[in-house]
């Protein structure tokens, strides 16, 4: 009888040391079981951290530094990629969304100024190719009423550079003749409209506005560096273009007949085939063409890319021209008689 009570006595000792050590088993497989996800909860709160980190460096890529020294356009949406990657990654516990995230926008940001591929191409869902021949961005370009194509700049951003769009990131500059009495100003301005200048049926309340008076010989203008690189121009290629459209409106009794030109690399100094030291190499002698009869009210013009020709005076161009290495878009208006008070906005490239 003692030896059944002890037996029993046993049985029931060992059945409560395994319920207690399967409870324990337990207990650490619930603590680790959670753990996992939680790790993949840190990969998500990464890959979304560099998301915005690369939303940063798309907004505000370049608007600090040297004059075009700058360029991370397009990192944004590295950024977007690698915050929805962290997502993903979330139910499988790795953590590689941030990896994710920290990769794109390492990829946006590898750009110099602004020659890195992803310059601002990936935001319309375009490829972007060398020398500017990618629709990127085209979609929004000319909002309402604005040009339909790639645009160079809408001024909405109110900054003094041009849009980061196809690899392009260069800076706006006053251009004058060297009479000594002209004066720009109070200075080339890039803001708000009036209320009384805004553009009917358009969304856009900023363009660039440039007064000036006194200036002799040839005027003054304004132009835009299309691609700069350490505080330097890079030749660009704009062969994949027509045209160039923009908006224009001048003030009542100023110089109503703006020049367009597009120093390159035959006509640039820097493109070293030009020598003012030679009277038939002669710098200076761009590729353009006058649009005569603007207005006191918005409108529209266009300047056809086979339409342009020389003053000649310098190193003359063979035609069909060479449009792959095009180093700026300048503005410029006679300012021997009149004032110059105008209005630019919504300037655009027309893809062929």
């Amino acid at each position: 009888m003692l030896t059944l009570v002890s037996s029993r006595l046993f049985t029931l000792f060992a059945f409560t040391c395994l319920a207690a050590c399967n409870t324990y088993n337990d207990s650490l497989l619930g603590s680790r079981g959670p753990a996992i996800p939680g790790e993949g909860d840190a990969g998500k709160s990464s890959g979304e951290a560099n998301g915005s980190a690369g939303h940063g460096a798309g907004d505000h890529g370049g608007d600090v530094g040297a004059a075009g020294d700058h360029g991370l356009g397009g990192a944004s949406h590295g950024g977007e990629s690698g915050a929805q990657a962290g997502e993903a990654s979330s139910a499988g516990g790795l953590g590689k969304g941030g990896e994710g995230g920290t990769s794109n926008v390492a990829g946006g940001a590898s750009s110099v100024g602004g020659a890195s591929s992803v310059g601002g191409a990936s935001s319309a869902g375009g490829a972007s190719s060398v020398g500017g021949a990618s629709s990127a961005g085209a979609s929004s370009a000319g909002a309402d009423s604005g040009p339909v194509g790639d645009q160079i700049d809408d001024f909405e951003d109110q900054d003094s550079f041009i849009l980061r769009l196809s690899m392009r990131n260069g800076p706006w500059y006053v251009v004058a003749d060297a009479t000594a009495t002209g004066t720009v100003g109070p200075k080339m301005m890039v803001g708000p409209l009036p209320t009384a200048d805004l553009r009917s049926g358009s969304s856009s309340i900023s363009a660039l506005h440039l007064s000036a008076t006194g200036f002799a010989d040839w005027g003054v203008g304004v132009g835009a560096d299309l691609v700069n690189q350490m505080a330097k121009k890079v030749a660009y290629d704009v062969s994949a273009y027509k045209s160039v459209r923009f908006y224009a409106k001048i003030a009542s009794g100023s110089s109503a007949t703006v020049k367009v030109l597009f120093p390159n690399s035959f006509s640039d100094a820097d493109g070293g085939k030009c020598t003012d030291a030679d009277t038939k190499k002669r710098c200076g002698d761009h590729l353009f063409k006058s649009v005569a009869g603007l207005k006191t009210t918005w409108d529209v013009y266009e300047v056809k890319f086979a339409d342009l020709t020389q003053q000649a005076f310098g190193l003359p161009q063979t035609f069909p021209l060479d449009l792959s290495s095009v180093y700026s878009v300048q503005f410029t208006l006679a300012n021997k008689l009149l004032p110059v008070d105008v209005w630019l906005d919504d300037i655009t490239f027309v893809p062929k």
